[in-house]
C-alpha cells in the first residue's frame, strides 16, 4: 500500500532586516526534520503594519507558519496580535534574546532595523579595502588607479604601506600607495586621476636617517646609499619638488606621529579639498 505524498508546507521568514540571518536559523532546524516538502519564503525590509497584515493572512490562507526577526517591539506586538487572531502559529527569533540581553546589560536595545546588515556589509568593505591596498601597495596595480579613493606617495620608509593599510582596515578606504625614487619621474597613471584624492608624505631628515639605518640593519643585502644622511636629504628635496609642481595634492609631514593621527589628518585633508 502507497503511502499517501506529504502535503507541502509553507513558512514565511520576516524581518526589517534583510532576514538571511533568520533564515539559515530555521534550514538549520529544518535539517533535523528531514522535511523535503518545506517551501520557505523570505520577506526582508518588513516596516510597516500593512505588509504585516499581508503576511499573515497569505499564512493563514495556505495553514503556513511565520518566523520573524524584528527589532522593534511595536512590530513584534503587532505580528503576534494578528497571527493570533488568524491562528497562525508564529516563532519569534529575536524577541525572547533581545529581553534576555536587556536585563543582563542593564541596557534597552537600540530597535535599530537592518543594524545586522550594515556590520556586514562594513565588514566585507573593510576586507574589499585591505585586498585592494595589498594588490596596490609600492606601485603595483597602476592600471586601475583610478579606483582608489586615496593614493599615497612619497619615499621609502614614511609609513606609505602601514598608514594604507591602516585606513583600508579601519576606515574602508581603497588606497594605492607610490614610491618617489630619486630622479625617476612618477607614473603617468598619476595624473590621470583626480588630484585631490592625492596625497603625499614627507619627513624630518634625520629621523629618516634612523628608520633607513635600522631597517639596513636587517637586510643582508642592501644599497648603502639608502641609509647615508646626503643622500635621504636629496630624495626629500627631490620629493619636495615633486609636491610643489603639483599643489593640488595634499602633503603631510608624518613626523613624530602615530598611524592614527596621520591617518585622521589625511582624512580631514581629504574632505577639506572635496568641499
Amino acid at each position: 500500500m502507497k503511502s499517501s505524498p506529504k502535503k507541502t508546507k509553507y513558512i514565511w521568514v520576516i524581518s526589517d532586516g534583510s532576514g538571511s540571518t533568520a533564515e539559515r536559523v530555521l534550514q538549520a532546524s529544518l535539517v533535523q526534520f528531514g522535511h523535503e516538502d518545506v517551501k520557505v519564503e523570505r520577506i526582508p525590509d518588513v516596516r510597516t503594519s500593512e505588509q504585516i497584515k499581508q503576511i499573515v493572512n497569505t499564512a493563514a490562507k495556505r495553514k503556513g507558519l511565520v518566523a520573524y526577526t524584528l527589532v522593534t517591539p511595536q512590530l513584534r506586538k503587532e505580528i503576534a496580535t494578528r497571527a493570533n487572531e488568524s491562528n497562525v502559529p508564529t516563532v519569534d527569533l529575536l524577541g525572547p534574546l533581545l529581553t534576555t540581553l536587556t536585563t543582563f546589560l542593564a541596557a534597552p536595545p537600540e530597535s535599530k532595523p537592518g543594524l545586522l546588515g550594515e556590520l556586514n556589509h562594513h565588514y566585507f568593505q573593510r576586507i574589499d579595502a585591505i585586498g585592494f591596498a595589498v594588490k596596490h601597495d609600492d606601485g603595483h596595480g597602476l592600471h586601475d588607479l583610478r579606483k582608489a579613493d586615496v593614493v599615497i606617495i612619497g619615499v621609502s620608509r614614511t609609513s606609505k604601506t602601514p598608514l594604507s593599510m591602516y585606513l583600508a582596515y579601519n576606515k574602508g578606504l581603497l588606497v594605492a600607495n607610490i614610491p618617489i625614487i630619486l630622479g625617476m619621474d612618477p607614473p603617468s597613471e598619476l595624473f590621470k586621476i583626480d588630484q585631490k584624492r592625492i596625497v603625499g608624505l614627507t619627513i624630518n631628515p634625520d629621523l629618516l636617517v634612523s628608520l633607513r639605518q635600522t631597517r639596513l640593519a636587517q637586510l643582508a643585502h642592501a644599497d648603502i646609499n639608502y641609509g647615508d644622511a646626503r643622500h635621504v636629504i636629496k630624495e626629500l628635496k627631490y620629493s619636495h619638488q615633486i609636491f610643489r609642481k603639483n599643489p593640488k595634492w595634499a602633503v603631510i609631514n608624518i613626523t613624530g606621529k602615530a598611524i592614527e593621527e596621520m591617518a585622521n589628518e589625511l582624512c580631514s585633508l581629504l574632505i577639506n579639498k572635496s568641499a
